[in-house]
């Protein structure tokens, strides 16, 4: 990527953060304090190239603490501090990682290879609760504009995982109308080579039946690969989550 390119990126994505923090300084106040505006990103951005993936939640489920203060576009920088702290293999919303580990995968969760952040940017301490909120329901679908424009303009993924198919996945779909939706039969859609290398692994902690017993979905939208799979922080066992990883690695693959 070109220097013009990066300027012109690094341009957009602050003139994209500073009306972010506009729009949360005016809404959240407004929203009280069962739903806390913070800046959702548990990452740090991609602006020097197109990052391989854009992992996607639906909230943060955390008060951050920009309620009743100034926003500052620092989190949507420096992403989460506790994301760096060294403790991110404890997150259970990061359990995918441990996966892809597995599975001889670590392209896709190397800093500088992904964003991850929330596509609803008000914290809470779940989804149910934040909705129930008078004047939540505009606030989402403005957070889901600032949202399409920032993976489609400015970070340009070669695809996207959803964390949750209904909280997330579903909810992109059905305000976006992806194209292609369809529901994935992990063994079936992954490499055979990959599931022989799988079968080659001791079996450890990652033992894997290569066909996920929930559901994965996959769609299109503008252009890009979008793949719902259930939420790593959710009762999903180590054997879906490492038939996931190995579907993963066979379709990211395919995107060099």
């Amino acid at each position: 990527m070109s220097k013009t390119v990066i300027s012109e990126k690094n341009e957009k994505y602050a003139n994209w953060v500073g009306r972010v923090c506009s729009f949360l300084s005016e809404v959240g106040p407004q929203l009280g304090e069962n739903g806390t505006h913070c800046a959702s990103f548990q990452s740090k951005p991609v602006l020097d190239k197109c990052p391989d993936v854009v992992y996607l939640g639906y909230n943060p489920h955390e008060a951050w603490e920009f309620f009743k203060e100034d926003v500052s576009p620092e989190r949507f920088y420096e992403g989460n501090p506790d994301f760096y702290s060294g403790s991110r293999k404890g997150w259970k919303v990061w359990r995918l990682a441990n996966a892809l580990e597995w599975a001889d995968y670590k392209e896709p969760i190397r800093d500088g290879n992904f964003v991850f952040f929330n596509a609803i940017y008000f914290g809470s301490e779940n989804i149910a609760s934040f909705k129930k909120i008078v004047g939540s329901s505009d606030a989402i679908e403005k957070c889901l504009t600032f949202t399409e424009e920032v993976i489609h303009d400015i970070f340009k993924p070669k695809c996207i995982v959803c964390f949750s198919v209904q909280d997330c996945f579903n909810l992109l779909n059905n305000r976006f109308a992806f194209k292609d939706v369809r529901q994935i039969n992990t063994a079936e859609s992954t490499d055979e080579d990959l599931i022989d290398f799988a079968m080659s692994k001791e079996k450890g902690a990652w033992k894997c039946v290569y066909t996920c017993s929930k559901a994965v979905m996959k769609g299109i939208w503008n252009g890009i690969p979008v793949y719902g799979i259930p939420h790593p922080s959710s009762s999903v066992s180590n054997d879906d989550l490492g038939a996931i990883a190995l579907y993963l690695r066979s379709e990211l693959q395919k995107m060099k």
